[in-house]
């Protein structure tokens, strides 16, 4: 009998040092789960942060290569059409070719 009450006192013993320890897996999974999720927002802000700025850069990007604009900036800078005989075209193999070296006179 009293093997009986010391097997089952060890039991009990065991079950409960169990139950702590399944207790404390269960807050550091909680604690991870946590850390994860504040790292996830961190990272969907700064995300969303990017893409806001990428738009913003785009708006840009088009405003400064419309047509309008360009011709405001090369009015502001003294640009403008080329004259007639400023304008050199060269075909295909003439622009793919090394450039000759020209004697200065």
């Amino acid at each position: 009998m009293k093997l009986l009450r010391d097997w089952r006192n060890g039991v009990v013993a065991l079950l409960l040092l169990l139950s702590l320890l399944l207790g404390l897996v269960m807050v550091w999974c909680n604690i991870e789960r946590m850390d994860l999720a504040y790292n996830l927002k961190e990272q969907q802000d700064t995300l969303e942060e990017r893409e806001a700025l990428v738009a913003k850069l785009e708006v840009e990007r088009d405003n400064l290569l419309s047509p309008h604009g360009l011709r405001q900036l090369a009015e502001e800078l003294g640009l403008g059409p080329a004259s007639p005989g400023r304008i050199r075209r060269l075909d295909d193999r003439a622009a793919t070719a090394e450039p000759q070296q020209q004697e200065r006179p």
